[in-house]
């Protein structure tokens, strides 16, 4: 069930890509920050994510859960951003809920991945460092 992170992040480096280019012929506020947010949390950290379990051997989620993260995910990749450039807050703060519950969802994925071997650690902390990040997120946004 990874490929559809693959491809929703793949449109979103993509997206963030084009917004970079935009904001290079005509830069408008936080153009830098809304192309740098699209590749890396839109993008890659979703490609991240969704390749993770099926890598460490973990049981595949079921079809419910997959839906549900990938909707969560893509959801409060679009909705930070709205929240960012439109300058209102609540939906800076429904688009990080959103993100933190597909976050939720991945961290059980995590637990079930095969023993402690490094590359099930390294997914635990990537999805612990998201997790993080979209409270440090919030708080500047916020602020």
């Amino acid at each position: 069930m990874w490929l559809p992170f693959a491809v929703a992040g793949g449109t979103l480096i993509v997206a963030g890509g084009l917004v970079s280019a935009v904001n290079g012929a005509t830069p408008f506020a936080h153009g830098s920050w809304l192309a740098a947010y699209l590749v890396l949390v839109g993008g890659v950290s979703q490609v991240a994510l969704g390749l993770g379990p099926p890598a460490l051997a973990a049981p595949e989620p079921s079809a419910r859960r997959t839906r549900a993260q990938l909707v969560l995910w893509n959801a409060g990749s679009l909705v930070v951003p709205a929240g960012v450039l439109s300058g209102l807050s609540g939906l800076v703060v429904a688009g990080s809920v959103a993100l933190l519950a597909a976050l939720s969802g991945f961290a059980i994925g995590a637990r079930r991945a095969a023993g402690r071997r490094g590359g099930a650690l390294a997914y635990r902390a990537l999805v612990a460092a998201l997790g993080v990040s979209v409270f440090v997120g919030l708080a500047l946004a916020v602020a």
